[in-house]
């Protein structure tokens, strides 16, 4: 086993504004961190078992990957899942029974196509490194102070929000609370939901989701949030009580998690689809349209059938749903849906310029 001793690449970039958005790759998702106490093999088995679970959780979308009885008996030899692993010293401590001893990060690379044949084995979708991209706008209370989160902010909110998106997969946006962002939208209209202006104030962004939430320590101990996301069209909204601010944003980000990928996690069923593009104007871009179908996550196979004038007819052979692959061009903005016969596996689109 090849122990690594390079400096671990970081799992998944915190992004900020810098322009228009869409979905966004996520890196290193078949990476996983797991904090040990030594560099022995009883410490390396324990913390492959939790990084394999937490790579599953993040690759199917699914927290439920577990009470599968073949991921269980998969666990018990992570080994064979991944091909490189490497440790870092940290300054932080893990508690064995009373005694408190120093924890290193172990770092471990999962092998793609072992995890994944995995899952479908196990009956689990697989979700690929093109996500959504989720702008956050978080009200939060604490004492007098009634403020909403940006990437800077002290905090340890961000911190937990950071951590759990990363657990999941999902990358995350922070609204750069400028001038512009104060025209728009207040903190007393996001503690307040006024989703309407919520809305307005993402369109700066292009988001592919949008989260908004009011949390609030309580009299209590206990923690609060009224919360409401958008991933399409409508708006969903719910309220959560925890014993600590932590588990009140993991539950927030795993609810919001699962939602995303039960829209674009991939099953293991298959579908052949005629798509048609119009703008095909030419040599490039006939070939740039080829490869894009190439590298969609949903495709498996595709040839043309026509090309004629800037039209161009491809056969797709697809897993998951036909709308799922739909989605997932939805979220890439290279296409334009002009029409879809999904009964029939037909779809038509124009190439935006």
């Amino acid at each position: 086993m090849n122990s690594s001793r390079l400096v671990p690449v970081l799992f998944l970039m915190l992004c900020v504004y810098s322009g228009p958005s869409s979905a966004l790759p996520v890196d290193d998702l078949y990476v996983a961190k797991v904090l040990v106490t030594d560099e022995g093999s009883s410490q390396l088995r324990s913390g492959a078992r939790a990084g394999l679970l937490q790579v599953l959780i993040r690759i199917s979308g699914s927290l439920d990957v577990e009470q599968s009885s073949l991921i269980r008996n998969s666990l018990r030899n992570p080994a064979a899942y991944y091909y490189q692993y490497s440790y870092e010293s940290t300054d932080r401590t893990l508690m064995i029974g009373e005694e408190e001893r120093p924890a290193k990060t172990l770092t471990l690379h999962f092998e793609p196509s072992a995890v994944a044949r995995l899952l479908r084995d196990a009956n689990f979708p697989v979700w690929g490194s093109n996500r959504p991209s989720v702008l956050l706008w978080f009200a939060v209370s604490e004492g007098q102070d009634r403020r909403i989160l940006s990437e800077a902010d002290p905090s340890s909110f961000v911190e937990s929000l950071v951590s759990q998106a990363s657990e999941r997969g999902v990358p995350l946006l922070f609204p750069i609370l400028d001038l512009e962002d104060a025209a728009r939208i207040s903190t007393a209209e996001v503690w307040g939901t006024f989703l309407d202006r919520v809305e307005t104030a993402s369109t700066r962004y292009s988001p592919d989701a949008v989260l908004t939430a009011r949390i609030q320590e309580e009299v209590s101990g206990r923690w609060s949030g009224r919360w409401s996301y958008q991933i399409s069209d409508g708006w969903k909204s719910m309220e959560t009580v925890a014993f600590s601010s932590d588990e009140l944003v993991r539950n927030i980000i795993d609810q919001l998690a699962n939602d995303l990928a039960a829209r674009f996690a991939l099953d293991s069923s298959r579908a052949k689809v005629t798509l048609t593009v119009e703008g095909v104007a030419d040599v490039s871009r006939y070939a740039e349209l080829n490869t894009y179908l190439e590298q969609l996550a949903p495709v498996l196979y595709s040839s043309i059938v026509s090309l004629q004038g800037d039209v161009a007819r491809f056969e797709l052979e697809t897993e998951g749903q036909v709308d799922q692959l739909v989605e997932i061009i939805d979220l890439d903005e290279r296409l334009l849906l002009l029409g879809n016969d999904l009964g029939n596996g037909r779809l038509m689109y124009r190439f935006k310029e």
